[in-house]
């Protein structure tokens, strides 16, 4: 919370700064224009005074000399010689203009219309100049802002995964471990029953394979992330598979599995299996002890695998999320169910160098349905 306050504050600064330059900038202009037009109008003046010297001088009389009135004054003077004078003053900037009043002309001294259109043009550019900058600077900062903040967040989100994962695998390590303790620790103290000590020490094996289980997931995925996982590729039964896999996992739910005959693919066995095992670990944790249904079927050269359950569902955010490494849709510190957050980022890594995909469908009226495509393998083509 204080890092966000923080960062708002950053964020509204740098804006203000930015704001404020922008402001001052086009003061500074609509100044400057300002300043122009006075210069010009006191360059004005200074063309009266010269102008009025010249005529006592008799600088613009010619026999080509007209009478003409001007601030008060009557003066006789050459039109053609005015106009060379105004176009030799100051580089042309001031002109003459002559208007018949009985039988005077008056005189009217103004600044040229370019010499205007030019400073309001220049302006005009600067303006523009002024605020495609700020834009363009608001663009970039809020660009860096985002970076920054989305970077940040990243980096948070991250550490919170891998204190979640830790947390996991040492719940994950923990569990088993004292349970194989306490089952030993059981049969060594006591005086058993054949029955009774086989039965404990099948639950051991059922903890050691847990162990197994969970340093395989942890091993594959820090291969696959380090493209280091070597696929391996030969054609072997799903079928077999499948039906290996409902059998064992029929001990421990209720499953019904529903498995075409001679489907095969070309691929690994080894992570395949994890992979679909990890999809009906997921099956049993969130499915709130309901039902799972298990499919293989073929379509359009395409072997499709369901693994449905009636547990809690998946929200529509989270779906694009789940298969990220570590991430879990509880908190570790108030979860209630076991795993590390590795079983479907393996699933779709999985999948997808198969050239395969999974995708997640809402399983109607309540839970979730995965649903794998892989390409078939048939033989003699």
């Amino acid at each position: 919370m204080k890092f966000k306050l923080l960062f708002v504050f950053v964020i509204a600064y740098i804006f203000v700064s930015f704001g404020w330059l922008t402001f001052s900038l086009l003061n500074f202009s609509n100044k400057e224009y300002s300043s122009q037009l006075q210069i010009l109008e006191v360059g004005k003046q200074a063309c009266i005074l010269r102008l009025i010297e010249m005529s006592k001088n008799d600088e613009f009389n010619s026999p080509n000399a007209i009478d003409i009135r001007f601030k008060q004054a009557e003066i006789e003077a050459d039109t053609s010689l005015l106009n060379k004078f105004f176009s030799n003053y100051n580089y042309g900037v001031y002109q003459a203009s002559y208007s018949r009043v009985d039988s005077f002309y008056e005189l009217d001294i103004t600044i040229r219309p370019g010499q205007l259109a030019d400073l309001e043009l220049t302006l005009n550019n600067r303006i523009r100049l002024y605020l495609f900058q700020a834009f363009l600077l608001f663009i970039l900062v809020g660009l860096g802002v985002y970076g920054v903040y989305y970077s940040v967040q990243m980096i948070y989100r991250l550490n919170k995964q891998q204190n979640n994962f830790l947390l996991s695998v040492t719940h994950e390590l923990k569990t088993p471990i004292a349970s194989m303790k306490l089952l030993l620790q059981t049969i060594r103290s006591r005086a058993l029953s054949d029955e009774k000590r086989n039965e404990l020490l099948d639950k051991s094996v059922m903890n050691a394979d847990r162990l197994n289980e969970l340093t395989e997931n942890m091993l594959t995925a820090m291969q696959i992330e380090n493209d280091n996982y070597q696929y391996g590729k030969e054609s072997f039964s799903l079928t077999d598979m499948m039906e290996n896999l409902a059998d064992s996992y029929k001990m421990r739910v209720d499953l019904s599995a529903r498995i075409e005959d001679d489907v095969n693919v070309l691929g690994d066995r080894f992570i395949l299996r994890i992979s679909i095992n990890n999809l009906l670990e997921n099956a049993i944790k969130y499915g709130n002890d309901s039902p799972i249904e298990v499919e293989l079927k073929t379509k359009d050269k395409k072997a499709l695998i369901f693994v449905k359950d009636q547990g809690i569902g998946i929200e529509d955010q989270e779906r694009k999320k789940i298969f990220k490494k570590f991430y879990r849709v509880e908190d570790e510190e108030v979860r209630d169910t076991k795993g590390t957050g590795l079983g479907l980022f393996i699933v779709k890594e999985t999948i997808e160098k198969h050239k395969g995909s999974i995708k997640i469908i809402s399983n109607e009226p309540k839970g979730t349905i995965f649903r794998i495509e892989l390409p078939l393998y048939i033989k003699n083509e």
